[in-house]
């Protein structure tokens, strides 16, 4: 048995965390925390990669980094690494432009030492973090109508996407993002569950992977009967919204038993009422909105818009806990701000620059000009962010 796994294994079942919380939240891949808490140091990269997968993992679950490291060296047989130490460089002595080789010999290890830190550095950081991969559409699991599913939302620049749908076994090869990293696509689903699988390969070799399960519940083919009623109210067709979310609102009759915009769910409120905000980059944008009733009736409306942004437009959303913000914009701190927003508080920031600073990263998540970037950092971790006019 390791001791020191059943020590990481015990502080994160005490803080209530899984591995695959623990795995997103550290960006070191499962089954090398696993091998961790087992002791299975044959599972594990080398002693420099792992000496920094431990000191991560630790400092996450509250623990004493040095002394794990010190444990793991002993329950792998070997002896701690005895820090270096070099002798301090005496002053150059210019003789006619000439260095002599006592001078220059430590001037040389010394910058072989730096070089060769840097690039263990360079090797640890490129190999422990996988590229970055949010799906915004669609959001999460849902119950789809219709057998053409959109899937978009943001990853690197330089990824290459594949997408796969299960159990129909469609596969979308090699999707390029946009230089923003924005990217979107169409899969084909088949009636009853589907299992969707989003995968991002970066230039260095990392895989990034989000998955999504969507049950697809078409009706059977009856002779439809009355169209519901639908009336929508925004936007206007040709719209044009400039630093502001596009809002879909109006009506329907009660005989109403679902209602998506562009394949999602949305709620209708006991009057026949709804309402729904969407965050959408600049540029043009369509909005299918489609009512559906009981006795197989359907209507569809389509809106065309075109959104722009003339200045920097953060909206805030505070989720998974509570974050100390505070917001600058254009040299001037925001009044309200510098204060604890609690969990569910939102708030949006519009000028030419926007400073941001969060207390609490993994808690704070942000749509900056329509795109969204997710959470800022880890939970606990403090951020500063900037945005500016585009």
């Amino acid at each position: 048995m390791s001791k020191l796994g059943d020590s990481l294994r015990a502080q994160r079942e005490k803080k209530g965390i899984t591995l695959d919380q623990a795995a997103a939240d550290t960006r070191i891949r499962e089954k090398f925390l696993k091998a961790l808490e087992d002791g299975d140091y044959q599972s594990l990269p080398g002693a420099v990669y792992t000496k920094g997968f431990l000191r991560n993992y630790a400092e996450y679950l509250d623990l004493q980094a040095d002394e794990l490291v010190v444990l793991f060296h002993q329950e792998r047989g070997g002896q701690p690494e005895a820090p270096r130490s070099f002798q301090p460089m005496r002053p150059v002595v210019h003789r006619s432009l000439i260095f002599t080789p006592k001078v220059l010999l430590p001037v040389v290890v010394l910058a072989g030492v730096v070089l060769f830190v840097g690039y263990l550095y360079y090797q640890f950081t490129s190999f422990a973090t996988p590229p970055r991969l949010d799906v915004t559409d669609p959001p999460g699991d849902v119950i789809a109508s219709q057998p053409d599913l959109l899937i978009r939302g943001v990853t690197v620049a330089d990824g290459r996407i594949t997408v796969r749908a299960f159990p129909g076994q469609n596969a979308i090869t090699d999707v390029r993002p946009a230089t923003d990293g924005t990217f979107s696509t169409n899969v084909s689903l088949v009636q009853g569950a589907n299992h969707i699988e989003i995968e991002v390969l970066d230039a260095a070799g990392k895989v990034s992977r989000v998955t999504r399960n969507v049950r697809l519940e078409v009706a059977a083919t009856t002779p439809p009967g009355p169209p519901p009623q639908l009336i929508v109210e925004q936007p206007a067709n040709g719209a044009a919204f400039t630093n502001t979310p596009v809002q879909v609102s109006g009506r329907v009759d009660r005989s109403i038993t679902s209602l998506q915009v562009n394949n999602i769910a949305v709620g209708v409120n006991p009057d026949g009422s709804f309402t729904a905000r969407y965050y959408l980059p600049a540029g043009p944008q369509s909005f299918r909105i489609v009512a559906r009733n009981a006795a197989g009736g359907v209507v569809e409306e389509t809106r065309n818009v075109v959104v722009s942004y003339t200045a920097a437009v953060v909206n805030v959303f505070v989720r998974g806990g509570d974050a100390w913000l505070l917001a600058t914009v254009d040299g001037a701190d925001v009044a309200g701000t510098g204060r604890v927003y609690k969990d569910g508080e939102t708030a949006v920031f519009t000028g030419r620059e926007v400073r941001l600073r969060s207390g609490n990263a993994g808690a704070t998540q942000v749509i900056y000009n329509g795109t969204l970037i997710a959470n800022l950092g880890r939970q606990g971790e403090v951020v500063d962010r900037t945005f500016t006019a585009q």
